[in-house]
């Protein structure tokens, strides 16, 4: 590790870096390959609903001008689609952005976040950032959540205990059971977050209404989605969150920058959260894509973590690093998972067929060369 570098803060120079993949035309280029197949970011690859694509065109003559700072159209259609007081939403350049809002807002050097491992890795650094720190619960064997764990946790009353139903990267869902044994848990120094950023692929059996639930609890809570994954709007970085309370958002609008949400962003996330067909196509081709490449990873002799995401978290037994090495030398862009203990692990979106067709193929050139 290089040297701290003047002036800058011990906790943030010590920080690891991001694991944000590559773009592919970068690697296009690279490689002098016509297409890439970029499964490494869990984005859609079905795109935005063409709704979307039209309202920004229809917005591009006011973009001379600061956008809403309040995204008055967006939290109006939302907040009548959910049933939930307007004032109670936030918006924010991607629910990772309102992520570091919360822990800013409420955590001070020497707290302590809660969440699962493997997780989401800025569930861990904005802790870290304020010097503050995370500590991380494994799932269990069998990809259930750490439920035991996490209510020994919350009697030191951490926080903030933030938990990702589906989880990043492995997939997992909480049962009903689950959600709420943690919300009789968790007590109200806590600020309790749930990161529903891939709520939308969950099978309407295994789906919990967790805002339900969270609207009878007094103490503080948030509940994060976004419009990157299901609505294929990553490339414009607009997430938003339901909190506990109004006077809560009053103050989170204190911290996040004024004019965070840019105009074209909520214009494309007016227009596709009114797409519900679009959506709808989404996910449920999401679905039947995820079991089809569940089953042939297994097929292969590959254990692969249940998952209700757009992704699946695969054991290579070879180190991940080097098996992304080879799918890229081939085309093909995944996230190899470098969390302690995980290391021989794998995350690949689930593209379409011919993108996911590409990635086994790729896959059983790299395997076959190991």
């Amino acid at each position: 590790m290089a040297p701290p570098t003047p002036m800058i803060r011990d906790e943030v120079s010590s920080l690891p870096a991001y694991n944000a993949g590559m773009h592919p035309e970068k690697l296009r280029r690279q490689l002098g390959l016509d297409r890439i197949v970029k499964l490494d970011s869990n984005e859609s690859p079905f795109g935005p609903s063409p709704t979307a694509i039209a309202a920004v065109t229809a917005a591009a003559s006011g973009f001379g001008r600061y956008p809403d700072r309040d995204e008055s159209a967006l939290r109006g259609l939302i907040a009548a689609d959910l049933g939930v007081d307007p004032e109670t939403l936030a918006f924010g350049d991607g629910s990772e952005d309102l992520i570091g809002i919360l822990y800013r807002m409420v955590m001070r050097p020497g707290e302590c976040a809660v969440t699962t491992v493997p997780s989401f890795g800025l569930h861990q650094i904005w802790a870290e950032v304020l010097g503050a720190h995370a500590l991380l619960l494994p799932f269990e064997k069998d990809w259930r959540f750490p439920i035991e764990a996490i209510e020994r946790a919350l009697t030191d009353n951490p926080r903030v205990l933030i938990l990702a139903s589906p989880s990043n990267p492995v997939g997992a869902v909480m049962t009903e059971a689950d959600v709420d044994r943690v919300l009789a848990a968790c007590g109200p120094d806590t600020l309790l977050i749930f990161d529903e950023a891939y709520v939308e692929f969950v099978s309407p059996a295994a789906r919990v209404d967790v805002l339900a639930k969270l609207r009878r609890r007094r103490a503080p809570w948030v509940v994060l989605r976004t419009f990157s994954k299901a609505y294929g709007l990553a490339g414009l970085r607009i997430g938003y969150g339901i909190a506990h309370d109004a006077g809560f958002v009053r103050d989170l609008y204190k911290v996040r920058a004024p004019f965070s949400v840019n105009a074209a962003a909520q214009a494309a996330a007016a227009a596709a959260y009114a797409d519900g067909k679009h959506l709808d196509m989404v996910t449920s081709a999401i679905r039947k894509l995820r079991g089809e490449l569940a089953a042939a990873l297994q097929k292969r002799g590959l254990a692969v973590a249940p998952s209700e995401g757009n992704s699946l978290f695969f054991e290579t037994g070879l180190d991940s690093r080097a098996v992304a090495a080879g799918l890229r030398e081939r085309g093909v862009l995944v996230k190899p998972w470098l969390e302690p203990g995980y290391t021989s692990f794998v995350r690949v979106s689930i593209g379409t067929r011919r993108d996911n067709e590409a990635f086994l193929a790729a896959l059983d050139a790299v395997l076959a060369a190991a």
